[in-house]
This record gives C-alpha cells, structure tokens and sequence, in this order.
C-alpha cells in the first residue's frame, strides 16, 4: 500500500514541476525546494513522479507486515518481506514480478532507469485482468507500461519518448482481440517516431484469457 512520496532534496533542481501536477496541495515549494506539506493530502497516484525531470521523487511503500517502511525508488526492484517466500515462488501478498512503480504510460518519467536498455511490456489495461498467467509469463523481468488505447490521449507521444531516452532492448505488446484495442498500431507508430531500431513482439488475447495471435 502506498503511504507517500519522498523528495531528495540534492537532486531537486527547484523546477516546480511536481508542484504543478501535484493536484492535490500536497507538495509547494520551500526555500527553492520541493517538499511536501500534507502527507494527508497525498492520494498516493504518482502525477508528481513523471513531472520531476530529475528523478527526485521516490514511494514510501509499506505493506501492513514490516515494521519500517520500505523506500521504492523510480525503477527499483521492490524488496519483499518475505524474500525466501518469493524465491519459492509460491503465492501470495508480495510475491508478484512488478518491480516498479507507476505503470501508467501518463504516470511513468521517461527517464526512468527501470526503462534503460531493458525488454518492456506495453500492455493495455484490460490484458492483465484477461490473461492469468501475466505475472509469470510477461511482466517477469521486464519494465512496465500500461494504458488504454480507448480512452487514454496522448500515450503516443509518450511511449515514444520513453523508446527515445531509454533505447530498450525490445518491446513486447500485449492487446485485447476487441476492435477498440489498436495497441499494436500505437507502438509500432511511437516506435518509427522513437527513431530507435526496436525489436516489437505482440501478444493478442481474447476475453477468455488465450493467445489468439501472436506475431
């Protein structure tokens, strides 16, 4: 669960720009320096993460079964309390492949070191919730972003500006078989603007969770 946001007060350059996305008053700007004024004010969504040019801004998480709170910062690996669980591979809290934080293509920084020379998983929305096994088989060891290609505007922009300073080793797509989904479509477009030679896979699945496609 989510608790808060830190700031490292030596790489904040005093832009303001988390200030601005902050939409909930929670952050201003003290002595040339970002810092937050209401952690009650803070609903844990992240708009501030992608407005920091600098990569200042880091998670606070905690998950209810540490006694001290763990710091997720852009791109890291979570650590999970229960390492050995999670090395076993059995289930349960904590024990999923993500390993960053957000996910939202409008939420992620485009610099980001999570999405440097890594293999990437651009999937929409609806996939996760249709295919069972997406831990295991496609988010494991790759970088995350998800959107909708329905109702999101100006994703395009911006996964191509996360292939341009990150120069992946590879994109993997994972669309829905629905007309709505043109996922497919919007990656190789963001990846011909990227200018980056990027090797693309796409996974189609139904509403029943199968691979329909896969190219």
């Amino acid at each position: 669960m989510v608790k808060g946001i830190v700031i490292d007060e030596f790489k904040c350059d005093g832009c303001g720009l988390c200030v601005a996305a902050c939409h909930e008053g929670a952050l201003a700007m003290i002595d040339g320096k970002a810092k937050m004024i209401r952690e009650d004010f803070c609903d844990g969504l992240g708009h501030c993460l992608p407005a920091c040019p600098q990569g200042a801004i880091s998670f606070i998480e905690s998950c209810g079964c540490e006694t001290t709170p763990q710091i997720i910062m852009p791109g890291a690996p979570p650590v999970s309390p229960h390492p050995a669980e999670h090395a076993a591979g059995t289930s349960g809290p904590g024990c999923g492949e993500l390993r960053q934080w957000p996910v939202k293509v409008k939420l992620v920084s485009p610099i980001s070191p999570v999405f440097r020379d890594a293999d990437i998983l651009l999937a929409s929305d609806c996939s996760a919730f249709a295919y069972s096994r997406m831990h295991e088989d496609l988010i494991k060891g790759r970088a995350v972003m998800i959107c909708c290609p329905k109702f999101d505007t100006d994703y395009k922009d911006k996964i191509a500006e996360v292939l341009s300073k990150s120069s992946p080793k590879s994109l993997t797509v994972v669309r829905m078989t629905v007309p709505c989904c043109s996922l497919d479509s919007v990656a190789r477009d963001a990846v011909a603007k990227s200018g980056k030679e990027i090797p693309v896979k796409v996974l189609i699945i139904d509403q029943s969770g199968r691979v329909k496609e896969s190219a």
